[in-house]
């Protein structure tokens, strides 16, 4: 799938510059701009017709559910996931009626973020892989987070180990043929090697995944992973 084209609709120069940081340590996504006011907002969504709008509630010209209602008159292939401080229920419920894919409340935690954008690819890659779909798909459409896989619900992790994230890696090392460093992993996931590598590692302490080193004539030695077939069945 080719990169997604992401548009920033926030009026806090502060935040969409966390925002667009974010975007840069993941793969798949692309900003193509960044509009300050509903209107700036408008104008780039017809000129760029992004794949995902990234949009705040609060803006200086109009509420960012006006552009929502907007996209789903004009542009609605784009998808959008709100970005805002407005936490109350009303605002909630035009969401959910407007079809917005997902809602973060600010501050937005990073990984949190990275999570819900790696769920979104996911989600999109699966739409484009044919015409049909089962129940079980279409369930992780609307409800990613019900998870019907072997992760038990009441898995315990430490911290720095989300669940949701986990599981995106534990699918690509079910995936993989053979060994591979934590940096070919973390470019199929999507994450940096170093977030993939702690997730590597807590798979390791659980026996889901083992270690091969590699010793080579310059430099330290190379780990690699690949998921433990006898563990497939693994149950936490």
């Amino acid at each position: 799938m080719n990169r997604m084209n992401v548009l920033i609709v926030e009026d806090n120069v502060e935040a969409s510059i966390i925002f667009e940081n974010y975007l840069n340590q993941m793969e798949g996504y692309r900003l193509t701009g960044v509009a300050e006011n509903g209107e700036q907002a408008k104008s780039l969504i017809k000129a760029l017709q992004p794949d995902l709008v990234l949009l705040d509630v609060y803006l200086p010209d109009m509420n960012g559910i006006e552009i929502l209602w907007y996209i789903r008159q004009y542009h609605r292939r784009a998808d959008v996931i709100l970005l805002t401080a407005a936490n109350d229920t009303n605002t909630v419920g035009e969401a959910m009626r407007g079809g917005v894919y997902s809602y973060l409340i600010k501050p937005v935690d990073g990984d949190r973020f990275h999570r819900v954008l790696l769920e979104y690819a996911t989600y999109k890659k699966e739409l484009l892989t044919g015409n049909e779909v089962g129940q079980q798909q279409v369930d992780s459409f609307f409800h990613p987070n019900l998870h019907t896989t072997e992760t038990a619900d009441n898995e315990l992790h430490p911290k720095g180990v989300d669940r949701h994230t986990l599981e995106l890696v534990r699918r690509i090392m079910k995936e993989q043929r053979c060994s591979e460093k934590a940096e070919e992993v973390a470019a199929k996931v999507g994450v940096s090697h170093s977030t993939v590598r702690r997730y590597l590692e807590y798979m390791v302490s659980k026996k889901e995944v083992e270690v091969e080193i590699s010793y080579g004539t310059v430099g330290r030695p190379v780990r690699k992973y690949k998921y433990t077939v006898a563990n497939s069945s693994w149950n936490p």
